[in-house]
């Protein structure tokens, strides 16, 4: 017998704020779910005060976007304290995903996607107050909820080995990469940065220590004069980057927070991506990069390796000398480019976001 389609409740507190990474995972998960015939609808509950970042929905088909139903609950309340306080009331009775990290204690029906142990492994990408709190509701959400998800085995692993969830308990649902074939590239983006196809390496970049900027700027740096520029695109402007001790040297640029079409087209045209994170818990970039058809040089930190199987070049995120080696070599030889490429498009192909629906909507038909 057909199951009746599904109708559940989503923890959209995210759309209170400019996608991040996990953001991002959440919007993408989201669409994939509106898409199955066995989704009758996803209610949004979100905090009704302050405003909401939409624009993603604008291009779903009819029929998906009408299975989307954005619900304001929690009067004044917001950030956490609606977190636990309003939404568990607004989400009563129904099964609730929680696909960004935190969710509310007092709800049980519940799938919370935790995506890493970054406050545990990386503590200083993150502030005293931050850490304490997520320290403080992870471990207890992961004992009280049905489901604990995140997105990769090494996420897994760390999950249960710092008895943030008890060892078995943790649910793998890998992240898509398909999604940034859906996005149209911006034409302008080269031409407006003073880039052309080919002539440049890219990094996306933030001030969190554990993606490990400074060292990739000093690697660059010593380079020869002739090494193609390294633009480092994403999150800040070069002011706040500059402000925090980041400098861009010679051969390197900051150019700050770009669109999803700007980014599609950043990566089409470059040489490689360059990604020297010392930890992560899925790490989008690189996949996103293979699905683009571009090189990738990645760090042997974290989740990357697992992500990104043979199709990337690996170097030690802390050798700065084994970047600077690596970004001259990508830059001088197009038979390693070539292979890249070819090896990026077929592991690309295994991450689609349809597939993560499934894998999630099989686990909240579970009444285990």
């Amino acid at each position: 017998m057909q199951a009746e389609p599904l109708t559940l409740a989503i923890n959209a507190r995210f759309l209170t704020r400019p996608a991040s990474g996990v953001d991002r995972v959440a919007i993408e998960l989201l669409k994939a779910m509106a898409a199955r015939p066995d989704v009758a609808r996803l209610i949004l509950l979100h905090p009704a005060r302050g405003s909401l970042h939409l624009g993603w929905l604008d291009n779903l088909p009819p029929a998906a976007r009408a299975k989307l139903v954005l619900r304001p609950c929690g009067g004044l309340l917001r950030g956490h304290l609606w977190e636990q306080l309003a939404l568990p009331i607004a989400a009563r009775g129904r099964a609730l995903l929680s696909p960004c990290s935190t969710g509310p204690l007092l709800h049980r029906d519940q799938a919370v996607m935790i995506h890493d142990a970054q406050v545990w492994d990386a503590p200083h990408s993150y502030s005293r107050a931050f850490r304490w709190l997520y320290r403080l509701l992870l471990p207890r959400l992961a004992r009280r909820v049905r489901h604990v998800l995140t997105v990769s085995g090494f996420a897994q692993r760390r999950l249960e080995d710092l008895r943030i969830a008890p060892k078995g308990t943790v649910q793998v649902v890998p992240n898509g990469a398909d999604h940034i074939r859906q996005i149209e590239p911006d034409p302008d983006t080269l031409p407006r940065h003073g880039l052309c196809a080919g002539g440049y390496l890219l990094a996306i970049g933030n001030l969190a220590p554990h993606k490990n900027l400074a060292c990739l700027l000093e690697a660059a740096a010593a380079r020869p004069h002739s090494a193609p520029e390294l633009i480092v695109a994403g999150g800040m402007d070069a002011r706040v980057f500059s402000d925090a001790g980041l400098r861009a040297a010679p051969g390197t640029r900051l150019i700050g927070r770009v669109s999803d079409g700007e980014l599609r087209a950043l990566y089409e045209g470059a040489l490689a991506l360059v990604f020297p994170s010392l930890t992560e818990g899925f790490g989008l970039p690189p996949i996103e990069a293979m699905a683009c058809g571009c090189p990738v040089l990645a760090t042997t930190g974290g989740a990357v390796p697992e992500i990104c199987g043979k199709a990337a070049l690996y170097i030690d995120p802390t050798d700065r000398h084994a970047w600077t080696k690596a970004m001259i070599r990508i830059a001088t030889d197009p038979g390693l480019r070539a292979t890249l490429t070819a090896n990026g498009h077929e592991q690309a192909a295994r991450y689609r976001w349809a597939t993560s629906a499934e894998t999630v909507l099989a686990l909240l038909r579970d009444p285990a």
